[in-house]
């Protein structure tokens, strides 16, 4: 008769054997396995050595090639912007080190930085269209009008552009001392600007240097007002568009490559001194030839620097 003794008798024997099974089976392979196991570790231990070995030597290579950037900057530039006045403009994602050492770039070409602005996260906050658009229409000077435009990004950059370039639309415009200081209080007070160097109201040139763009859920509508920015004082002076990288959904570079590329001077790795090299002399290009040039390492750049092919 079948019971639960006769059940839990077979049951032992079951996993008796397959426990036997499992110790004779693993003593048969445990020498090779073992053996394979630690060959397949080791080839893994070599093979990052060799990767560690690689990426040191590479950054050893591009700390020599910044180096020699740097050495030959000075005679590279010389005079290229003399007696030239240049806006420098600083948009949200770009490290304060980018920014200081294109404008020790600037100082090598000659060009006189007529003033430096950062501009802040929160100009580009969808959120904030309509607080822009308030403060650009109470701080228009009476000498000019701005677009009539819903999109306060659009209508604030158009007037930040005319008062610290001394232009609305190509045209010059009557700019004061204090219409340049009315506009930029009011961005200071809501905290979207802050001025290092005051505007002169005057400029020959413009040089905006950026991050890669915005990655978050308003990312779209925050990368179109720096495009936006661009074209604005673009359609006043020459001016290069400097950004860290290319890459990403959205990058503003691309938009600017694909939509705005005969009238905006790019620059794509402003993060090298090779970068910030060539956006001062991409500047010179245009100030002096009217070529705009779009310089980098990436899919839209031609060169490296201008002239180079």
């Amino acid at each position: 008769m079948i019971n639960f003794r006769y059940h839990l008798v077979s049951l032992t024997a079951v996993f008796l054997a397959l426990t036997v099974g499992l110790i004779l089976g693993t003593a048969a392979l445990n020498g090779p396995a073992i053996e394979a196991f630690e060959s397949n570790i080791q080839s893994l231990r070599d093979s990052n050595a060799q990767l560690r070995e690689q990426a040191a030597q590479m950054e050893k290579d591009l700390e020599e090639d910044q180096a020699f950037a740097n050495a030959v900057a000075p005679s590279y530039l010389a005079g290229q912007l003399a007696e030239k006045h240049v806006l420098v403009v600083a948009l949200p994602g770009v490290e304060s080190d980018y920014v200081d050492s294109t404008v020790e770039m600037l100082g090598y070409a000659g060009a006189t930085v007529s003033g430096r602005i950062s501009i802040l996260d929160d100009y580009f906050d969808p959120a904030n269209t309509g607080a822009l658009g308030d403060l650009a229409e109470r701080t228009t000077p009476e000498t000019m009008t701005t677009p009539v435009t819903y999109d306060g990004v659009t209508a604030m950059s158009y007037l930040l552009a005319a008062v610290t370039t001394g232009e609305a639309a190509g045209a010059t415009v009557a700019i004061t001392p204090g219409d340049i200081t009315t506009v930029t209080t009011g961005l200071t007070e809501l905290g979207m600007l802050t001025v290092e160097t005051t505007p002169t109201g005057v400029a020959d040139g413009v040089i905006i240097i950026a991050g890669s763009g915005f990655v978050d859920s308003d990312a779209a509508d925050r990368n179109a007002g720096m495009v936006a920015l661009a074209n604005a004082y673009a359609a006043d002076d020459p001016t290069v568009y400097a950004a860290t990288t290319d890459t990403g959904d959205g990058n503003p570079i691309k938009t600017l490559l694909a939509e705005n590329g005969e009238t905006v001077a790019t620059v794509d790795n402003v993060n090298l001194t090779q970068g910030q090299i060539a956006a001062v002399a991409a500047l010179a290009d245009f100030v002096n030839n009217d070529t705009v040039n779009h310089l980098g390492t990436g899919e839209g750049a031609s060169d490296l620097l201008p002239g180079a092919a």
